[in-house]
């Protein structure tokens, strides 16, 4: 997923969340897909989308991230396939910028979703860490800046934390304040 080059002046921005059966993209898989789309320069939500995702290989699963992510069979109904859940997001993100909490987990995991569906995302080349960004013009402590912690500290409210699309609010949130705001 190498991304493409375009004007990102008034790009839409992708706001993705995703919850996995582990950490290792070579390993594990995407069973959720949380994205907020929102304007530039205004940051307005033009879209909120989720997506369940049946696991193929729930033996490879790590039990601990299943259990943060609140994965259980029988909650999972509606779930779709990997190859329909990008062909959505394919659709919903095209020519917008990747954003994301320290994204680049959640990328690398893109990455082998477009790799095994053979389905192309087409977002910028480049990714916005909103993490990084809110410690950078925040100054935070790197060790007490995880997502709720910045959340709590900024008054936005997070609920269902570790659900893809409570996630990517939380993080659209996160980046709309900060960004507005003079510190």
């Amino acid at each position: 997923m190498k991304g493409k080059e375009f004007d990102t002046k008034n790009a839409p921005i992708s706001f993705i969340d995703l919850e996995m059966t582990g950490l290792e993209s070579a390993k594990h898989e995407i069973i959720e897909i949380g994205l907020i789309k929102a304007s530039q320069p205004e940051l307005e939500i033009i879209e909120t989308w989720e997506a369940k995702i049946i696991p193929e290989h729930l033996e490879t699963a790590d039990p601990e991230s299943l259990k943060i992510s609140g994965y259980k069979q029988e909650t999972w109904g509606g779930a779709i396939s990997l190859k329909q859940a990008m062909e959505l997001l394919s659709e919903k993100s095209k020519g917008t910028i990747l954003a994301g909490f320290v994204p680049f987990a959640d990328y690398s995991f893109l990455d082998a979703a477009v790799t095994k569906t053979g389905i192309p995302l087409d977002f910028h080349r480049r990714t916005l860490d909103v993490h990084s960004y809110v410690v950078a013009k925040m100054g935070y402590d790197w060790n007490d800046s995880g997502l709720s912690a910045i959340c709590q500290k900024l008054g936005i409210k997070l609920e269902n934390h570790h659900t893809a699309l409570a996630d990517a609010m939380a993080c659209y949130e996160i980046y709309k304040k900060v960004s507005r705001e003079t510190y």
